[in-house]
């Protein structure tokens, strides 16, 4: 991906496998492709209500942007969770990304059992300093979008 069109990178829809989605990272937004591109640089999850999420390789860095608000993703930090909430009987999950110092950049609680779960496939990958460093590599590069999904 060129400098010159960082802020615009193709993103496959994490929902709908097929979409390819261009995404627009000085604002967090996204629009359709008219002829969609042969590969994406990452997965977003876009949703009617609360920000769109979008996790993406530039210049060799993996970066999760949630809004306008973006976070690089280095081996260990931040810190991305995915766990059941007890007093709701395990219906209910509470995904979080926690900086470094401790204090929380993001949190949503959502009911469990809606389709796939986008913040648990998140989660599970990002724990992984292995996976963040190999993703940000080859999706600077571009992959097929059925590739990137099968991750």
């Amino acid at each position: 991906m060129s400098a010159g069109h960082a802020n615009l990178i193709p993103v496959i829809d994490f929902r709908r496998h097929r979409m390819v989605l261009q995404w627009h990272a000085a604002e967090g937004t996204w629009s359709t492709f008219d002829a969609p591109p042969s590969v994406v640089h990452g997965v977003a999850l876009i949703r009617a209500s609360l920000p769109n999420i979008c996790l993406y390789a530039s210049e060799g860095r993996l970066r999760l942007q949630i809004g306008s608000s973006q976070y690089a993703l280095s081996e260990h930090s931040p810190r991305i969770r995915c766990t059941r909430a007890v007093a709701s009987l395990g219906l209910r999950r509470r995904f979080t990304v926690d900086s470094t110092s401790g204090g929380v950049l993001y949190s949503h609680s959502y009911w469990t059992g809606q389709g796939e779960d986008f913040f648990l496939w998140l989660a599970a990958r990002a724990d992984d300093p292995d996976w963040r460093s190999k993703s940000a590599r080859v999706w600077t590069e571009g992959v097929a979008a059925t590739a990137l999904r099968a991750d």
